[in-house]
C-alpha cells in the first residue's frame, strides 16, 4: 500500500514535470535531450546486470539464517560497481561519442547543447551506478515506506527544476541536464547516509573475496546478455529513430515511454515488495510459496495494469492533449503500442525473477537474450525497407510476445515450471480480462462526450467494468472467497 501511494504521488508529479519540460524546451530541444540522454543509457548496460546481480545475492544472504556473509556481499558489489562506472565512462566517451558526432541527425545549432548534455548525462549515469549497492540494501530489508518516501523527493526534486527552466530566456536544455544530475547526487546522498545509519553490513569493512567476486561477475555477465536486449530494444530503437527520422519523432517516443513507465509503475511497485519474498523463499527452499508467487504476481501484475491500461488506450487523442496541450506526431500510436508491450512486461516480470533466483541463468538469458536481441536488426531493416516510425515499435511488441514463449519454455526445463497450468490459470484468465471488459469500455466511450467531465464518467464506468471482470474472470473461486471475506471484514470494522 506505501508502495501504491508512492506511485500515485510519483505518477502525477513526473506526468505533470513532463507537460512543463516539454513546454519549456520545446519540441525539439525535448528530443535532442531523449535521443542524447538514452544514448549514455545505452552504455549503462552493465549497470541493468549488476543491479539484478546485486539485488539477487543480498536477498539470497538475507534468505539465509547466518547473515555474516552480508557486508562481504555488500561490499564486494559496491567494488564492482565502482569499476563499472569507469567502464562506462570510458565506452560513452569512445564509443558514445564518435555516434554523437557522425550519426545521429542533431541540428547544427544544436551540437553545442547536444554535447553538453553528453557529458552531464554520463555524469548522472555514473552517480546512479554507484548508489546501486545502497539501493538494493533498502529493499532487502524490505523498508518500502523509506524507498517510497526517496521517490517521492526525487520526483518533487524533477518537479522543482522542471519549474526553474523558466527563469532563463535561453540555454535551457543546458539547465535541465545539469538540474537533473543535481537531483540524482541528492536522491544518492539520501540512499547512503540512510542505509549507513540503519544498517551494519554497509559500515563493516571487509577484503575484498576473490570468490565471491567472481561469482557475482559471472551471474552479472549472463545477466547483462538480458539487459543489452533491453538497452537495444529501448534505446537502440531510440537511436534508429535519430538516425532515420528528425528530432521530433525522438520527442513523441520520448512522452510515449514516460507514459509506459508511469503505467509500468502499477506492477514495478508490488514487483518491488515482491521480489524480497521471491528470492528468499527460494534461499529456504520453500517451493510451494515460490511457484505460488510466480502464479499469482505475473496474474494480478497484469490484471492491475489493465484497470488503466485499457481507458488510456481508449481515450489516448484526449488524455494526451488534455495533458501536453499539443503532442508531437507519432505520440498516440507510439502510446498504445507501448501500453501492449508493458501487458507482455507485467506478465513476464515475475518470470525474469524467478530465473534469478535460482542462480543459473545462463540459458535462460541465451535464449530470451538472443530472442530480444533481433528486435533492433529487424527494425532497422523495417526502416530501411521504407517502414514508418510506429513500424519499430509492431516489430518491438511481435517479438516480446515471442521472447515471453521463451521464457516459459526455459523455466519449465529449469525449475519444472507447470506451462499448462500457468496458460490456464495466468493467461487464459488474462485474456478472458481483456476479452470481456475491452469491448464493453469501447461501447462506453462512445456514447460519452470527449471533455473533462466525460473522461472522469468514463474512468469510474470503466473501472467498476474491469473490476467485475477481474472478480468474475480473472480470480479463482479461492481467491474470490477471500477477496469477499476481507472486504466483509472491512465493512464490519
Amino acid at each position: 500500500m506505501l508502495l501504491y501511494g508512492r506511485m500515485v504521488i510519483v505518477m502525477a508529479i513526473g506526468l505533470y514535470s513532463s507537460r512543463i519540460v516539454l513546454q519549456s524546451l520545446g519540441v525539439e530541444d525535448y528530443g535532442i535531450y531523449n535521443l542524447v540522454g538514452g544514448l549514455v543509457v545505452f552504455f549503462a548496460v552493465i549497470n541493468g546486470a549488476m543491479l539484478s546481480s546485486t539485488q539477487r545475492y543480498i536477498n539470497y544472504g538475507m534468505g539465509n539464517t547466518d547473515k555474516g556473509g552480508l557486508p562481504e556481499i555488500f561490499n564486494t558489489a559496491r567494488i564492482i560497481h565502482a569499476l563499472l562506472a569507469v567502464i562506462i565512462v570510458c565506452a560513452a566517451e569512445s564509443v558514445g561519442l564518435w555516434l554523437l558526432t557522425h550519426k545521429l541527425q542533431i541540428p547544427p545549432d544544436k551540437a553545442g547543447a547536444a554535447m553538453f548534455v553528453f557529458q552531464i548525462s554520463i555524469a548522472t549515469v555514473v552517480i546512479q551506478v554507484v548508489t546501486i549497492p545502497y539501493n538494493a540494501v533498502l529493499v532487502a530489508h524490505e523498508r518500502m515506506s523509506v524507498f517510497a518516501v526517496i521517490s517521492i523527493i526525487q520526483a518533487a526534486l524533477t518537479l522543482a527544476a522542471a519549474f526553474a527552466l523558466n527563469l532563463m530566456d535561453s540555454h535551457r536544455l543546458w539547465l535541465y541536464a545539469i538540474l537533473m544530475c543535481i537531483v540524482q547526487m541528492v536522491v544518492a546522498l539520501f540512499y547512503f547516509f540512510y542505509c549507513r545509519s540503519h544498517f551494519s553490513e554497509t559500515r563493516i569493512k571487509t577484503r575484498l573475496s576473490k570468490a565471491l567476486f567472481k561469482e557475482m561477475s559471472v551471474f552479472a555477465g549472463w545477466c547483462m546478455v538480458g539487459c543489452t536486449a533491453g538497452i537495444l530494444f529501448t534505446q537502440g530503437l531510440n537511436i534508429l529513430l535519430g538516425i532515420f527520422f528528425l528530432p521530433y519523432v525522438n520527442a513523441a517516443r520520448g512522452i510515449a515511454v514516460i507514459i509506459q513507465n508511469a503505467i509500468s509503475q502499477i506492477f514495478n511497485n508490488v514487483q518491488t515488495a515482491v521480489v524480497p519474498q521471491l528470492l528468499q523463499s527460494y534461499a529456504r527452499r520453500d517451493y510451494t510459496y515460490f511457484n505460488s508467487l510466480v502464479f499469482k504476481s505475473s496474474k494480478y501484475f497484469s490484471l492491475l495494469l489493465l484497470i488503466v491500461a485499457i481507458p488510456f488506450f481508449i481515450r489516448a487523442p484526449y488524455i494526451i492533449q488534455l495533458w501536453l496541450g499539443e503532442e508531437p506526431e507519432y505520440t498516440v500510436i507510439f502510446t498504445r503500442i507501448l501500453l501492449g508491450v508493458a501487458l507482455i512486461e507485467a506478465i513476464s516480470a515475475p518470470l525474469m525473477r524467478a530465473s534469478e533466483a535460482t542462480g543459473d541463468i545462463r540459458k535462460y538469458h541465451l535464449v530470451v537474450g538472443g530472442i530480444l536481441l533481433t528486435i533492433v536488426p529487424i527494425a532497422y531493416v523495417v526502416l530501411k525497407l521504407g517502414g514508418q516510425p510506429q513500424s519499430v515499435f509492431y516489430v518491438y511488441l511481435v517479438v516480446s510476445c515471442v521472447a515471453l514463449a521463451g521464457r516459459l519454455i526455459i523455466l519449465q526445463q529449469k525449475i519444472n515450471l507447470p506451462v499448462g497450468s500457468y496458460l490456464v490459470q495466468v493467461l487464459m484468465r488474462i485474456g478472458m480480462v481483456l476479452a470481456v471488459a475491452y469491448p464493453l469500455c469501447r461501447i462506453i466511450s462512445d456514447y460519452l462526450s470527449f471533455n473533462f467531465l466525460g473522461l472522469v464518467i468514463f474512468c469510474v464506468i470503466t473501472t467498476a467494468i474491469i473490476g467485475f471482470a477481474i472478480v468474475v474472470f480473472g480470480m479463482t473461486s479461492n481467491e474470490r472467497s477471500y477477496l469477499i471475506a476481507k472486504l466483509h471484514s472491512v465493512f464490519i470494522k
